[in-house]
Order: structure tokens, then C-alpha cells, then sequence
């Protein structure tokens, strides 16, 4: 027998070889699984019917997790939620089809107007309070003088109507960021995305949706605090107004 070697037919390097297989689809399996901790189990269309499927391996173990600030969360859910209903119909019979939104198409959560069903839970900070704060609760933060303050002015809507009044800007106290604009709209109050409307010397431009559209965007539960399912459907329904908010947009371009 030759140098390595354990008996007439094996040796180390293929015992070796062999651990490192056993290893390798150990790993595969393990990754598989851990892999469906999210997200599954998958729902797919076929025939006309909705059935789940489980993939290659079937579901992990439900394991339990605790997060930073003691709440317990449990992955893969231990009982799957409901098959999600969107306010849409397909425009074809046949599998596959694209959706057309039935109702307020800025609600129906399809399209550009799609969202996550994120936690309905703040953003938290490292002490656990809610990052995203209206100013008036950060008594030590305040717009730059270098920079416009939106307090104040008048948001007009892509048809030119004035939708309401700036009257607090909610502020990312990590990042220092305003993240959202809340309008007065004069029956009630809305979050507007920094990221969706332009700040002028006069006004604040918002192309997305109309005028009389913002009387819609989504609420929040807590007057002072978002959740990120809240953000979720905010963003989603200014999203869904690119599309959605006048008939001529849904037209081709040339």
C-alpha cells in the first residue's frame, strides 16, 4: 500500500473527499431551508386555482426569534397568512394577464402602486422610540437657515389645484433627513414624501397625483408616529399616481 493510504481500496484523500461531500450537500440542504424563512410558502397560479407550494425539501422548523427591544417573532410563520386580495382584475382570461385596478386605482395596490406587507410597527431608533418624528417632538433639531423652510407653504397638485398647506415636516432623527411633509389639506392631515414633490421659493410642486387626490393618502394610526406598513402605503399610493391619477396617463407615448 502506498504512502496515505488506509487499506488496499481507500486512502485519505478520498476519505476526505468524501467528508467534503457529505458536507457540501449538508450545507445546500441547510441553506434551502433557512431560505424559506421568509416569503414562504410560495402561492402560484395554475389552471385558475391558487395553490401553495413548499418548494424542494418542504418548510424548516419554525424557529423562534427575539428582537432588539424583547418582541418575539416566529419564522416561517406558523400559520401561513391568507392569499392576498388586491383590488384588480386581470384584462385576459388566461393566466398570467396583466391587472387592471377596480375602484380608486391610487388604492389598489397594483402596478406602481404595489407595496410590502412590512411590520405594522415604527422604524425604531437605537433606544427603541420611533426614528421619524413630526419637528414640533425634536426640540433640538430645526431647519437650516441655509436651506428653505416648507412650514408654511401651499402644495399644489400636477392639475395646479392648491391641495392644502404645509404644516410640519417629519424628520429621520438619525439621518437628519425630512422624510415626509405633513399637509393640512383643511379637512384633514396627510404625509407627503420629501421625495415626491419639488420645494420653490414659493410653493411645492407635487407631478404624482391631483389636487383633489390627497384628501385620500393613506392615514396613519398615530398622529405623530409612522409604521413601516404605513410608509408602505403612503409611498404606494403617490407611486400608483404616476400612473394612475389622470386617464391620459395609462396611454401610450407616442
Amino acid at each position: 500500500m502506498g504512502t496515505g493510504a488506509i487499506t488496499q481500496y481507500i486512502d485519505v484523500a478520498q476519505v476526505v473527499f468524501y467528508l467534503f461531500l457529505i458536507f457540501f450537500v449538508g450545507l445546500v440542504i441547510y441553506l434551502t431551508l433557512e431560505g424559506k424563512r421568509e416569503g414562504f410558502p410560495l402561492e402560484t397560479e395554475r389552471f385558475g386555482k391558487i395553490r401553495r407550494e413548499d418548494g424542494i425539501l418542504g418548510m424548516p422548523k419554525v424557529k423562534k426569534y427575539v428582537t432588539e427591544f424583547g418582541k418575539t417573532y416566529y419564522a416561517p410563520l406558523q400559520t401561513p397568512p391568507e392569499t392576498e386580495q388586491v383590488s384588480a382584475v386581470p384584462i385576459h382570461p388566461w393566466n398570467g394577464a396583466p391587472l387592471s385596478p377596480v375602484g380608486n386605482p391610487l388604492l389598489a395596490g397594483v402596478g406602481p402602486g404595489s407595496f410590502a406587507n412590512r411590520a405594522d410597527h415604527v422604524d425604531y431608533d437605537l433606544e427603541g422610540h420611533a426614528r421619524i418624528r413630526p419637528l414640533r417632538k425634536l426640540n433640538h433639531i430645526s431647519v437650516s437657515k441655509l436651506d428653505t423652510n416648507p412650514i408654511g407653504m401651499s402644495v399644489i397638485g400636477a392639475d395646479g389645484q392648491k391641495a392644502g398647506t404645509v404644516s410640519d415636516v417629519w424628520v429621520d432623527h438619525m439621518e437628519m433627513l425630512i422624510r415626509y411633509l405633513e399637509i393640512n389639506t383643511g379637512s384633514n392631515v396627510v404625509l407627503l414624501p420629501i421625495n415626491f414633490c419639488r420645494i420653490g421659493k414659493i410653493d411645492i410642486q407635487v407631478k404624482a397625483i391631483l389636487g383633489s387626490q390627497f384628501s385620500a393618502v393613506p392615514k396613519t394610526k398615530h398622529p405623530e408616529e409612522i409604521t413601516l406598513l404605513e410608509e408602505e402605503k403612503v409611498m404606494a399610493y403617490y407611486g400608483a399616481g404616476t400612473l394612475y391619477a389622470t386617464p391620459d396617463r395609462q396611454e401610450p407615448l407616442i
